[in-house]
């Protein structure tokens, strides 16, 4: 009898793990944060965990609003800095491309780029990769 029970309730506890997992990984995923609604959740963390006063409560949001935008900017330089080395590597290596392919090869390649970005771009947002900034 126990055997027969035994058998059911391990089966169910076996399925239930993955289900589990998985809805704490989907629990994880933010979406975006501009500065200051990080700074605000970051103040009312540290409120709570630090006791602090009204006064010092006013102070640290400053503080925390600062940094993040300061933080958002370096990220924004450095996003502009990686887009300009892409651009250059993108051109040296079509420059190596069209040094090696006839130019009719070159048109036709240039064509295929011209159509994977139509398609790309036809997708709903939803279906496009992210890529990670």
């Amino acid at each position: 009898m126990i055997r027969t029970l035994l058998i059911p309730i391990a089966a169910l506890m076996m399925a239930a793990a993955p289900m589990h997992a998985q809805d704490r990984a989907a629990g994880r995923e933010r979406a975006p944060e501009d500065a200051a609604t990080r700074a605000k959740r970051r103040t009312e963390h540290m409120r709570n965990t630090l006791q602090l006063t009204e006064d010092q409560v006013a102070r640290v949001q400053a503080v925390n609003l600062k940094f993040a935008e300061a933080m958002e900017a370096a990220r924004e330089q450095d996003k502009a800095q990686r887009d300009a080395k892409r651009q250059e590597m993108r051109a040296a290596y079509d420059a190596d491309l069209k040094a090696v392919l006839t130019p009719e090869q070159y048109e036709r390649l240039l064509e295929q780029r011209r159509k994977q970005t139509e398609k790309r771009e036809a997708r709903p947002a939803h279906e496009r990769p992210e890529h990670p900034e």
